[in-house]
C-alpha cells in the first residue's frame, strides 16, 4: 500500500473503533437501566417472593450477571480507547499455499472486525497468525492454527509507529524487529510501571510466550533480557487462548516484594486482561506461622548481615545446610519415624461399644496411608462417627463428634508443630528454638477433666456433656529465618492444610533467590503448570546460585529450560561495566550507546549529599525516574533524611521517596532504597553509594544488581 492508501485504511479503522466505543457506551447505559429495574422490582416485590427463595435467587443472580456484563463492556471499551491512539504496529502480507493473492494481516493489541465472524481488520498479537510477524522475515513461513499448521510465503513485512491516531512512520523491514525501532523504544524514559513489549517482542521471546508444550518452563536470562515482561505476556497469551479453562484469578505470581508487584501490575490491563494476584513467599510463610511465632523474613536476615556493627555472617554452614536437599532428607526420615513413634494406638470405647486397636490400626496405616500423619486420627474418627450414626439411626451432635475426635487424637504423643520440630532438632544434635507455652482458655467453659477412654457424661435429656481440653501450644518470640521453611515443610507434610484458592498457573520471579527446600514446598503446594524465571548472576548471596542444577530433581522431565542471553535494558557502556563486575561474558546487548559510567569520590556525607543533589538537578529535566541505591535500609533512610532536610520532599519537581520492605507502590521521581529492594526495577539514572562490605563476593553481587538497574546513566560514589 502507498502512504495515502495506508492513511485511508487508518481512517477506516479509527472510524470503526469510534463506532464500537459508541455501541459499548450504549450497552453500558442499557445495562445500568436493567440493573436499576431489577433493584426497583426487588424492593417492590421481595415480600411476595416464594417461601423457598427461588425468586430471590433468580433476581440476585440476574443482577450479578448484569454487573459482570457491565465489567466486560467497560474492559472492552478501555481496550478500544487504547487502540484509538495506536490501533496497530505491524503488518505481514501473506500468500497462503494454494493461493495467488496476498492477504494483508495487520497486528495490534486486540482484534478488530466489523462484525462477529467477519475477517479481522486487525489481529490480536496473540492470534496464531500474528506469530508470522515475530518469527519470520520475508520468504517461506508457517504458523500453528487450531486446525493444523498453515504454510505460505511472506511477501512483505511492515512496522508502524502510530501515535494520536496518526502514522509517524511506516517501515518495510526484512529483519525480525528492526534494530533502529528497538533502539528507539529502549531509549525512552522509564516509568512507574513495566512496559508492554508487544511491538518489539523478539523471536526467542515469542517462543517462550507461545509455549504450550511444557508444563514447567524455566527461563534463565541475563539482567535486562525481558524475563518478567515475557512471563506476563505469556500469561496474557495463555488467558487469551484458554478463555474457558483459565481465568486471571487462577494465576499467581510469587514476587520479591510489594514494590515489584506494583511495578508489574499494569501490564496485563494494558494488554486487555484482568490483573493477577501476587504474593511474596516470605509473606505467605509469615501468615502460615503467625500463630506460633514471628517468622523472620529474608529482608530481616539481610539487614542483620549488612549492618556493620552486628558482625553477623552472610551464611553459616548450618544455615545453608537447613535449606539443602540433605536437610530435607533428614526431615523426611524424621517424618517416617513419626509414623510409629508419634502414636500409641489402643482400644477405643464409646457408649459401651469397643473399637479395637487392630481395627483402628488397619484404618490408620492401610486405608488412610495417604492422609497426612497428624490428621489420620481425625479421619479415623469420621469412620467411627459414621458407624455410630448408622447404628443409632440419627445424626450425632457437634459435641459428640468432638468428643470422639479428641479421644482418638489423644493417642498421639505430640501434635504440636514447634514441639515436633524442636524434638527433631534435639535428636539430630542441634539447638532447639526458644519457645513458651501458650494456654488459650477461650474454649473452656467448665471442667476439662474428661476421660476420653470412658463413656462421656450426659445431661438429663440424654445429650452429651463435653467441654474440650484447653488449647495449649508452643510459641516462639521469633522463628529464625533458617528454620522458617523447615517448619513449614514439616507442617505441610504432617498436617492437612485449609483449601486455598485454586491456582492453575504459577509464576516464580527471581528464581535464583529460592532454595531447594523452598522449591520442594512450592511443588507440594502448587501442583500446576509454572513459569519460573531468573538470573543466577543476581543472587542475593555470596555466590551465584544456579537453581537449574537441582530443579530437575524436583520437577523431573516436565521441566524445560530456555536461556535469554541478550540484554535490552541498558546502554552498552552500562552493560559492559556490569559484566566486568560479575565476570560475565556470555551475553550480548542491543547496540545502544550513552554516557560513560562515571565514578566519583566523596570525603563526607555533606559532600555526598551536595553532589547527589547537583546531579539530580542536572538530570531531572529529562529523566522521569532516578534511583539512589545503598547498602542497607538504615543507610537509605539516612540519605533520604539528609536530602529532604536540605531540599525538601521534592527535588527540581521530582518527588523524593524512600523504598522500604513494606512499601507497596512504585512512583516516578527520585527513589532512595537498599539495593535488594530494586531487583526487577529499572530507572533512567542510577546513583550507587558504593560502601564496600564483607564478604567481598557478596559486595560484588550487590554492585552488579545495582548497576543493572540503570537504563541510560550510571554514576558510582565511593568514599
Amino acid at each position: 500500500m502507498s502512504i495515502p492508501e495506508e492513511e485511508r485504511f487508518l481512517e477506516e479503522v479509527l472510524a470503526l473503533i469510534d463506532e464500537k466505543m459508541r455501541e459499548l457506551a450504549e450497552k453500558v447505559d442499557i445495562t445500568d437501566k436493567d440493573m436499576a429495574d431489577f433493584h426497583e422490582y426487588f424492593w417492590n416485590s421481595y415480600t411476595e417472593f416464594d417461601e423457598y427463595g427461588y425468586e430471590l435467587y433468580d433476581n440476585t443472580n440476574a443482577i450479578r450477571q448484569k454487573i459482570m456484563q457491565k465489567a466486560d463492556f467497560i474492559r472492552e471499551r478501555y481496550t478500544y480507547s487504547r487502540m484509538k491512539d495506536s490501533p496497530y504496529f505491524g503488518r505481514v502480507d501473506f500468500v497462503f499455499d494454494g493461493e495467488k493473492t496476498e492477504t494483508p494481516c495487520y497486528i495490534g493489541i486486540s482484534n478488530l472486525s466489523k462484525s462477529t465472524g467477519a475477517m479481522p481488520l486487525i489481529y490480536d498479537w496473540r492470534a496464531p497468525i500474528s506469530s508470522l510477524f515475530y518469527d519470520y522475515d520475508a520468504g517461506p513461513a508457517s504458523y500453528k492454527a487450531p486446525l493444523g499448521t498453515i504454510t505460505g510465503t511472506i511477501t512483505h513485512k511492515y512496522q508502524y509507529k502510530i501515535s494520536g491516531g496518526r502514522i509517524v512512520y511506516m517501515l518495510e523491514s526484512d529483519m525480525n524487529i528492526d534494530d533502529e525501532i528497538l533502539r528507539a523504544e529502549l531509549g525512552t524514559h522509564a516509568s512507574a510501571s513495566l512496559k508492554a513489549i508487544v511491538t518489539t517482542i523478539q523471536k526467542e521471546q515469542n517462543a517462550i510466550i507461545r509455549d504450550t508444550d511444557h508444563r514447567i518452563l524455566a527461563v534463565q536470562g541475563c539482567a535486562g533480557s525481558g524475563k518478567t515482561s515475557v512471563a506476563l505476556h505469556r500469561i496474557a497469551y495463555l488467558l487469551y487462548h484458554n478463555r474457558n479453562t483459565l481465568k486471571a484469578s487462577q494465576v499467581l505470581i510469587i514476587s520479591p516484594n510489594g514494590v515489584f508487584a506494583d511495578y508489574i501490575s499494569r501490564i496485563l490491563p494494558e494488554l486487555g486482561e484482568e490483573n493477577i494476584c501476587e504474593m511474596s513467599l516470605d509473606v505467605w510463610a509469615y501468615r502460615k506461622l503467625r500463630k506460633i511465632g514471628e517468622a523472620q523474613d529474608r529482608y530481616d536476615r539481610l539487614e542483620e548481615i549488612l549492618t556493620p556493627d552486628m558482625h553477623i555472617p552472610l551464611a553459616t554452614d548450618e544455615s545453608e545446610y537447613k535449606q539443602s536437599r540433605e536437610y530435607v532428607e533428614e526431615l523426611d526420615g524424621y517424618i517416617l519415624d513419626l509414623e510409629s513413634s508419634a502414636v500409641d494406638i489402643r482400644d477405643y470405647r464409646y457408649r459401651g461399644r469397643k473399637y479395637s486397636a487392630s481395627y483402628i490400626t488397619s484404618l490408620f496405616y492401610e486405608k488412610l496411608w495417604d492422609v497426612p500423619l497428624m490428621e489420620r486420627m481425625s479421619r479415623v474418627a469420621e469412620f467411627i462417627i459414621d458407624e455410630e450414626e448408622t447404628l443409632r439411626g440419627r445424626d450425632m451432635s457437634a459435641e459428640e463428634k468432638l468428643y470422639i475426635t479428641d479421644g482418638l487424637n489423644a493417642m498421639y504423643s505430640d501434635r504440636d508443630l514447634l514441639s515436633l520440630y524442636n524434638t527433631f532438632l534435639e535428636e539430630s544434635g542441634r539447638d532447639a528454638i526458644n519457645v513458651t507455652l501458650v494456654i488459650n482458655d477461650d474454649r473452656n467453659t467448665g471442667s476439662d477433666d474428661n476421660d476420653k477412654d470412658s463413656d462421656p457424661d450426659f445431661d438429663e435429656n440424654g445429650n452429651i456433656r463435653y467441654v474440650r481440653p484447653k488449647d495449649e501450644y508452643l510459641k516462639a518470640d521469633v522463628i529464625p529465618y533458617e528454620d522458617v521453611y523447615p517448619i513449614l515443610y514439616l507442617k505441610y507434610s504432617l498436617f492437612s492444610q485449609e483449601p486455598a484458592r485454586p491456582v492453575k498457573h504459577l509464576i516464580i520471579d527471581e528464581m535464583q533467590d529460592y532454595t531447594y527446600l523452598q522449591y520442594r514446598l512450592i511443588e507440594k503446594i502448587f501442583p500446576c503448570p509454572m513459569t519460573i524465571l531468573g538470573d543466577k548472576a543476581q543472587t542475593i548471596d555470596e555466590k551465584h546460585r544456579d537453581v537449574l542444577e537441582f530443579l530437575p530433581s524436583i520437577f523431573g522431565r516436565e521441566l524445560y529450560t530456555v536461556e535469554l542471553n541478550r540484554s535490552y535494558r541498558s546502554t552498552v557502556e552500562i552493560t559492559d561495566y556490569a559484566a566486568r563486575i560479575a565476570g560475565l561474558d556470555t551475553y550480548s546487548n542491543i547496540d545502544r550507546h550513552g554516557e560513560e559510567v562515571s565514578e566519583h569520590i566523596y570525603d563526607n556525607d555533606e559532600e555526598l549529599i551536595s553532589q547527589l543533589c547537583e546531579m539530580i538537578k542536572h538530570y531531572a529535566p529529562e529523566q522521569d525516574t532516578i534511583a539512589i541505591l545503598c547498602r542497607d535500609a538504615s543507610r537509605a533512610a539516612d540519605i533520604h533524611r539528609k536530602i529532604t532536610a536540605s531540599y525538601g520532599e521534592k527535588e527540581d519537581g521530582l518527588e523524593v521517596s524512600l523504598l522500604r520492605a513494606d512499601t507497596s507502590s512504585f512512583k516516578t521521581g527520585v527513589s532512595i532504597a537498599p539495593f535488594y529492594l530494586t531487583k526487577g526495577l529499572e530507572f533512567d539514572t542510577v546513583f550507587i553509594v558504593d560502601e564496600p562490605f564483607e564478604p567481598e563476593d557478596f559486595h560484588k553481587q550487590a554492585l552488579y544488581i545495582e548497576a543493572t538497574r540503570a537504563l541510560h546513566v550510571l554514576h558510582i560514589f565511593k568514599k
